[in-house]
């Protein structure tokens, strides 16, 4: 997949920057001045979920209305998958001291939820982060409440379920049910929510005491250890009472 990432030069002109897949971005040539620069993903629990905001971004300006707002919902999908990855990768780093390997993220991506669309995969991310429900975590966190309350309609609104309304159900609509005449305004609607659950996801990430988390995992594992230690000693110990005593030769 192609993405696109227009910047401003100093002079007005524009850089136009492209990679493809998780390839790193070519060198972009301004369109007035003719300066080269360079441009770097930014530290994000998903590269791929904020590049595939730009995707979204470019089919909207180029008229692919139905597609960007599939691609916009690919990129929501991707960070909650990945916010529950590092989670489980913390856990894995906190017993091992080893990054997590494809073979375990491929085997933990099995305890997501499959189903139930943006409530049921936001709120399972939510309690193994921040241990509470979405909708309490947007109402509670400053600078999520005031992220969503900026998004039309959204006064008294659930979170998850406008989500889910206002962003997933319309690209099922997309996906499942063929619907391909998607208007401009429709598709603009869905990137800015969009990115405004992605924004919020973020924050979710910021508010999340990561040390802590680890040095939790930690402490459980050593007494996860210990007890095992503790059990064998005292299986060997009754072995011992109950073999008969050795004769003397």
């Amino acid at each position: 997949m192609k993405i696109p990432i227009e910047r401003g030069c100093d002079c007005g002109g524009t850089y136009v920057f492209t990679a493809h897949g998780d390839a790193e971005f070519r060198e972009a040539t301004c369109s007035s001045c003719g300066s080269v620069a360079s441009l770097i993903d930014p530290v994000s629990v998903s590269v791929t979920g904020e590049r595939l905001l730009y995707r979204s971004k470019a089919d909207l300006d180029g008229g692919d209305y139905s597609l960007s707002i599939v691609v916009a919902v690919m990129a929501v999908e991707s960070f909650l998958t990945r916010l529950f990855l590092k989670l489980k990768g913390m856990e894995n780093y906190a017993v091992t001291f080893k990054p997590p390997t494809p073979t375990q993220e491929a085997e933990w991506e099995k305890e997501f939820p499959k189903s139930g669309g943006f409530p049921s995969s936001a709120g399972f991310v939510s309690q193994r982060l921040v241990g509470t429900t979405f909708d309490k975590f947007v109402a509670t966190s400053k600078r999520a409440s005031a992220i969503f309350s900026a998004l039309p309609d959204s006064r008294e609104a659930s979170p998850t379920r406008y989500f889910q309304n206002q962003l997933f159900r319309r690209r099922n609509r997309i996906a499942h049910w063929g619907y391909v005449n998607t208007s401009k305004s429709e598709a603009q609607l869905c990137h800015n929510v969009a990115v405004a659950a992605v924004s919020i996801l973020r924050e979710m990430d910021a508010a999340t005491d990561w040390v802590a988390f680890a040095e939790r995992m930690a402490e459980a594992a050593r007494s996860g250890v210990a007890v095992e230690r503790q059990q064998l000693r005292d299986i060997l110990a009754v072995r011992r009472r109950s073999e008969p005593p050795r004769q003397a030769r």
